[in-house]
């Protein structure tokens, strides 16, 4: 006769393990041990997650310290002519140039061929080098540019007449003053 399993008692976790043939002994073998090692593997890895983070959180802070520390400003002294380079050099770029260009610009007229303006920011002139075909152009040319309201003075420096060019013109430099400007 056939053996009849028969089993009326009710299924309890213990008695299933007690069922359980050596295949299913293996698979939760294998199932404990993978879910061990990924348990390792994670708590790992979060490990590492909080070592970065803290550098992360540290080098933030440095930062946030470097922008809000001032900056510590270097006490700097120069020297006499140190001071006189850079007035000049100020005085240079502080020159009212645009008044006085159209100063003299207003003042020239086509008879008159103006060689070169070289301002002197120091003493607060102009030297204006022209040449002109004759004396009476370069004495009409002063007497415009005196009425300039913007020059205070105009004086002859010095003329000569150029004997190498064949129009023999009368080359002259002379000087001008400018009205200071007001603060």
């Amino acid at each position: 006769m056939k053996r009849i399993a028969i089993d009326f008692a009710p299924q309890t976790p213990s008695r299933a393990l007690y069922q359980a043939g050596p295949l299913a002994w293996l698979g939760m073998l294998v199932g404990i041990s993978l879910g061990i090692a990924a348990a390792f593997h994670t708590h790992s890895k979060l490990d590492a997650i909080a070592v970065q983070d803290t550098a992360l959180r540290r080098a933030q802070l440095a930062i946030t310290q470097r922008q809000n520390k001032q900056p510590v400003a270097k006490l700097v002294t120069i020297t006499d002519d140190q001071a006189t380079a850079v007035n000049t050099a100020i005085a240079q770029l502080n020159l009212p140039w645009r008044d006085v260009f159209n100063a003299v610009e207003a003042a020239t007229p086509k008879s008159i061929a103006l060689v070169s303006l070289q301002p002197d920011a120091k003493r607060g002139l102009v030297t204006i080098v022209a040449e002109a075909k004759s004396s009476d152009d370069m004495i009409g040319y002063i007497e415009q540019l005196k009425q300039q309201p913007f020059l205070t003075s105009v004086w002859l420096a010095k003329h000569e007449v150029n004997e190498q060019d064949p129009n023999k013109p009368l080359r002259f430099q002379l000087d001008a003053q400018w009205r200071a400007s007001s603060p």
